[in-house]
């Protein structure tokens, strides 16, 4: 895989985390909360290019920590 497939593999995972998150939401003002931010994710995996090398480098760097997060149920935005 390389890193441009790699970085949007990850935006993808953390997105899919917090839609796991969404679908478990016990309020209206939590759902609010996880949507606003998945959607800067979203926007990021579609403006996302093989050409944006730092970009990608970034997500490579940053999104592991934050998917893990993620999935223990919290967040890192």
């Amino acid at each position: 895989m390389n890193d441009f497939e790699h970085a949007r593999a990850l935006l993808s995972a953390v997105i899919a985390a917090y839609s796991a998150l969404v679908g478990e939401a016990t309020s209206r003002e939590v759902t609010r909360a996880l949507h606003a931010e998945r959607a800067p994710l979203l926007h990021d995996r579609e403006k996302l290019t093989a050409d944006d090398r730092d970009r990608v480098a970034e997500i490579i760097r940053e999104m592991p920590g934050r998917l893990a997060a993620v999935r223990a149920g919290g967040s890192s935005g």
